[in-house]
């Protein structure tokens, strides 16, 4: 039971990330707030940033030293 509540848990704040993160009309207290992009996004998503502070930790620069980029592999021709 404890532990198919911690899963539940854990499912529930990633949703309400991607709540907060797309729709942040919808959040208590209502703030005049625009939706995350970039680099914020996946700063909050990843949750190396709370809410308020994504937008101007990406624009310090800070942030891109704080996310990952992927590496997109070259497609080659294999046999």
């Amino acid at each position: 039971m404890l532990i198919a509540h911690e899963i539940k848990s854990i499912f529930q704040s990633e949703r309400d990330r991607l709540r907060n993160a797309d729709h942040p009309s919808l959040m208590r207290p209502k703030n005049n707030r625009k939706p995350l992009k970039g680099v914020a996004r996946v700063l909050y998503l990843e949750g190396k940033a709370k809410l308020n502070k994504a937008e101007e930790l990406a624009n310090s620069g800070l942030g891109l030293s704080r996310i990952k980029v992927p590496i997109e592999k070259e497609k080659g021709n294999e046999t």
